[in-house]
């Protein structure tokens, strides 16, 4: 048997730390965070053997990178995963049910908790060490406000902090929401009339009530088949309406009888997943884990056997299996007496100490006291060959900690992962060397991203004279522990250097790299002249769009997934999606943290004058940061901070609030506002919804500087929504979301200064658009034009293209720019992108390196499967 342990992640802004366990039989990954699918891609690390997740702590952190690597488990044919942690993990998992869910996949969930902290399979034998922080206090569940109601709103128990909004449904039928990565038509995808189960099931306790909803989500039966509440029979509401537009199908939903709540009442339901989940607060205990492998049985000595009266056959399999035998003299012979070499498995740990409020439990533990010399004795004495500690500066200079760590001996070998000991290098290599080739273009509009591969703090000055073996993780780093044990470096990835100047681009052996730089020179020198004529006038020519994430469906090494954010100089930030890894990319394209009151630049800021987000749809690939983002949000929050408004649709704050009760990240200092009670025909009709909304708008234009915000009911799945957003210096920034052309849209961008718009595929998959409810370049233009667009910005591309979309820009009435990952550009520059088309028609031509590497994915069987599913 081989085994080994690697390094995925040391911990970044882009990628919370993370490792892989590698077995014959199987992979598991301990803690999955935002950007860890994106960083299994970029270092081409398998999926296929990946069975079980084991999380550290049930925090965004640890899991925020699940939901979106469930979704691509089941895509690539993975049909049973098992995800172990604490208490609330189930819980987390499944608020995420109205965009995760799959009839592909069985999943199957183990809560650790402090009595019950074991778990063994064919290759692992884990003991989870459950601590809590000093002072722990559980507290009681968040009761949020009861929102207003209108004439078009039922009236319900459910709590919620929308501004005006109207309450989750509790435990009700809901029309089916779009499915990631689906072909289906939303004819085909939506039920047309409400039903319910003729035979009822009542569940006896929340744990139930959790499963039931967790096997509603990913209904594979252990069999095989579908999971069992999907077989049953249905019987349709004669009296229920047939929905005809996606608003229609959520006053269906809202108007739906409710027939089951929390205290034992009976239920009706299509599906688990549909049903209300049952409140819980915030467990903040952290689990270290520690793990063995099974044992090395050694090798039988088969003529010690026989001299020793056994016969040969079934006695020899006992023997080998570790049972003792009975001789053919009836004496009784025992397995270490004919097996030379059996040894116990290794034993390795991963230490989760996220601060020094956790060290007096950790170090009271008395699950370790066998693996340190100070304490182990006896013939259950074991040495642990290697430990990880996901710890950061504060907790590994601690004194306790200190002495902790040096009582497992000098042979235990130590790693650290953790940002504040390891750099913050570039870990989209792929993403860096290509902005490194964009910015011959220009430096301000393609920025290099920002990086240190100095570490802040040194470790071998805080661990000095400890006399322990300690170093710090590298992606990719490995630990053998089968059947040897040591350090391994051959795949560490080393740190990434970007060149300061363009002269590799210039002296390039490349043909096509030398074509490229002559041509962004003359692309260049084109503009300095137009300048020298004097700038085109452009409302809110110093508000500046920052794509963040230009991909589709899933990450990839060049795109991350959908998020563009809006600056304005006196007035914030605005977010218009955020797809998992957007903090990432912001620490990457504003400079890094704060670290002195002279910095320049930071990530920080942009944080700090966040006035809202807006979520266009229910896919996981437009939103899944969003936590993290409110997380740090509220972590900067004073007093005098203006609030952050959340533009959303109906089951996003569901989602958001469900996961508040496993997680505090700040939710409740949020402001909801519901997607449909602003969209753009209610404003026209002064209807009552949009009067209920307007209180809450006007509080947003006071903070943001916008004085009209209009969501758009688009073409793509059940709540799917564009926006229109006008601010009171005259600019106006409209944003598809994913969508076909939208004659709607169009009206509602009419005179936009800039057109943000999906062109998912190029001009000849026409067939594809329309069956996954897309646009292709030459629409998205179109509608552009149509509205009278100043500026239209192509973005959210298939992955399965790196290369460029194709168009001819000459005769039209707006102007045309393609968006890249971490490109910032004001509006008033907008329009020089049109000059930089032919040097990247080059860049990205069949013989360029992106190109190649392109061709290679297309090859690679899973990434392949992830391509055909794409939307």
């Amino acid at each position: 048997m081989k085994a080994y342990l690697q390094v995925l992640s040391t911990g970044t802004a882009d990628c919370p730390p993370s490792v892989i366990l590698h077995f014959d039989s199987q992979r598991y990954m301990i803690n999955c965070g935002e950007g860890t699918q994106r960083l299994c891609m970029e270092q081409k690390v398998r999926f296929s053997k990946l069975k079980t997740i084991l999380f550290t702590r049930t925090h965004w952190d640890c899991i925020g990178g699940t939901p979106g690597m469930l979704l691509t488990l089941s895509d690539v044919g993975i049909r049973n995963m098992r995800l172990l942690g604490g208490e609330n993990l189930t819980h987390a998992i499944i608020s995420t049910r109205h965009f995760v869910y799959r009839n592909t996949m069985a999943v199957d969930t183990v809560e650790f908790t402090k009595d019950s902290g074991s778990y063994k399979d064919e290759n692992l034998r884990v003991t989870a060490v459950q601590v809590y922080p000093d002072n722990f206090d559980r507290g009681s569940p968040y009761e949020w406000p009861a929102p207003p109601t209108t004439p078009n709103r039922s009236k319900s128990s459910s709590p919620s902090n929308s501004t005006a909004a109207s309450p989750v449904p509790r435990h009700r039928t809901s029309p089916v929401t779009g499915l990631k990565r689906s072909s289906d038509d939303i004819s085909s995808s939506v039920p047309t009339q409400m039903a319910t189960v003729e035979d009822e099931q009542e569940p006896k306790s929340d744990a139930e009530i959790r499963s039931m909803i967790l096997g509603g989500m990913f209904n594979l039966s252990k069999g095989g088949g579908e999971h069992p509440l999907a077989n049953k029979k249905v019987k349709r509401d004669p009296r229920a309406p047939k929905p005809q537009t996606d608003v229609d199908m959520i006053e269906a939903a809202r108007s739906a009888e409710t027939t089951h709540t929390c205290g034992g009442a009976p239920a009706k339901y299509i599906n688990g997943r549909f049903m209300d989940l049952p409140r819980t607060t915030p467990n903040t205990s952290a689990i270290s884990y520690i793990c063995q492998s099974v044992d090395y049985v050694g090798k039988f000595n088969r003529q010690a056997a026989v001299d020793l009266g056994v016969k040969p056959g079934k006695l020899f399999g006992d023997l080998v299996n570790g049972k003792s035998v009975t001789s053919q003299s009836g004496e009784t012979v025992h397995p270490h007496q004919v097996i030379s070499g059996a040894r116990p498995g290794r034993v390795f740990m991963v230490i989760d100490c996220p601060s020094t409020d956790y060290i007096s439990g950790l170090v009271a533990a008395k699950e370790f006291e066998r693996y340190q010399e100070a304490d182990g004795s006896g013939s259950d004495k074991l040495t642990a060959a290697c430990i990880v500690h996901f710890g950061g500066h504060s907790v590994l200079t601690h004194p306790e900690y200190k002495a902790w760590m040096k009582r497992f001996g000098a042979e235990t070998q130590h790693i650290v992962a953790n940002q504040e000991y390891c750099s913050q290098k570039l870990i989209w290599r792929s993403q860096s060397q290509s902005c490194y080739k964009l910015s011959a273009l220009d430096s301000n509009i393609f920025p290099i991203p920002y990086y240190n591969n100095t570490p802040i703090h040194d470790l071998s000055v805080d661990l000095k004279d400890l006399g322990i073996k300690a170093d710090l993780a590298e992606n990719m780093m490995t630990y053998l522990l089968e059947p040897s044990i040591g350090l391994e470096r051959s795949e560490v990835i080393q740190p990434l250097e970007i060149y300061k100047d363009h002269g590799f681009l210039k002296d390039s052996p490349q043909e096509y790299l030398r074509e490229y730089y002559s041509l962004a020179m003359k692309a260049r020198e084109e503009i300095e002249k137009e300048k020298a004529f004097g700038p085109t006038e452009v409302m809110g020519k110093d508000v500046v769009m920052t794509a963040l994430g230009t991909g589709s469906s899933h990450p990839s090494k060049h795109r991350n997934v959908s998020a563009t954010l809006v600056e304005s100089p006196r007035h914030g930030t605005f977010l218009l999606d955020t797809g998992e890894g957007t903090y990432g990319q912001m620490f990457r394209q504003f400079g890094g943290f704060r670290l002195s009151t002279d910095q320049a630049n930071s990530v920080d800021d942009r944080i700090k004058n966040l006035k809202g987000i807006f979520i266009s749809h229910l896919h996981a690939d437009h939103h899944l940061g969003i936590v993290t983002l409110i997380d740090r949000w509220n972590k900067f929050r004073t007093a005098n901070t203006d609030p952050l408004f959340l533009i959303a649709p109906l089951k996003f704050n569901s989602f958001l609030q469900e996961l508040s009760d496993a997680q505090d990240f700040g939710y409740q200092n949020v402001r909801y506002i519901q997607s449909e009670d602003i969209v753009h025909w209610r404003q026209m009709q002064h209807d009552p919804r949009y009067q209920a909304a307007r209180p809450a708008l006007m509080n947003l234009f006071d903070t943001s500087g916008f004085k009209d915000i209009q969501t758009v009911d688009v073409i793509h799945c059940p709540w799917a929504y564009g926006i229109s957003m006008t601010h009171k210096d005259g600019w106006k920034i409209v944003y598809s979301g994913d969508t076909r052309p939208s004659q709607n849209l169009v009206e509602a961008g009419k005179g936009a200064t800039v057109l943000l718009h999906e062109a998912t595929f190029e001009d000849d998959m026409q067939e594809e658009a329309l069956k996954k409810r897309h646009s292709t370049t030459k629409e998205a233009i179109m509608v552009g034009e149509g509205m009278e667009a100043q500026h239209t910005l192509l973005t959210h591309f298939s992955q399965r293209y790196p290369k460029i979309p194709r168009f001819d820009a000459d005769d039209k009435t707006t102007v045309i720019g393609i968006c890249f990952d971490l490109m910032s550009v004001k509006l008033g520059e907008i329009e020089h992108l049109a000059k930089f088309l032919p040097a990247l028609e080059v860049l990205y031509s069949p013989q360029s390196e992106e190109a190649k590497e392109g061709e290679e994915e297309s090859n690679d069987a899973e990434l392949k499967v992830l391509q055909n599913q794409s939307q």
